[in-house]
């Protein structure tokens, strides 16, 4: 199956997002101001500069620091990587806990009906 392009600007989306949920505080408070208003309110460059009383330049530099700042964080620390391994590891031990109640629930159909 393909990805679409929107399919992977999405995914690229979502995947700072989470950087961003998880490493935040780690930058500069005007990085954090542009992204909110940028990311999370989803103003223009523009609408953002106006809002923090800079070029939309100065915005676009704020927005890319971030990104390179957020990449950065996680290939050095890796909690995403982490928590993502981690949630895989859940769904599993689900699975598993659903395998064994049916088996057992079908076993206990069995003894009852014999």
């Amino acid at each position: 199956m393909r990805t679409t392009k929107e399919e992977a600007v999405l995914a690229k989306r979502v995947y700072f997002h989470d950087l961003y949920d998880l490493y935040a505080p780690l930058l500069t408070e005007k990085q954090r101001e542009a992204w909110n208003l940028h990311e999370f309110e989803d103003l223009s460059l523009a609408e953002t500069a106006e809002k923090l009383g800079i070029s939309r330049q100065g915005v676009s530099d704020l927005i890319t620091r971030s990104r390179e700042r957020l990449e950065e964080l996680e290939n050095l620390l890796g909690f995403l990587q982490k928590e993502d391994a981690l949630e895989e590891e859940v769904r599993e031990l689900r699975r598993r806990i659903e395998h064994l109640s049916s088996g057992r629930g079908e076993a206990m159909q069995k003894a009852e009906g014999n």
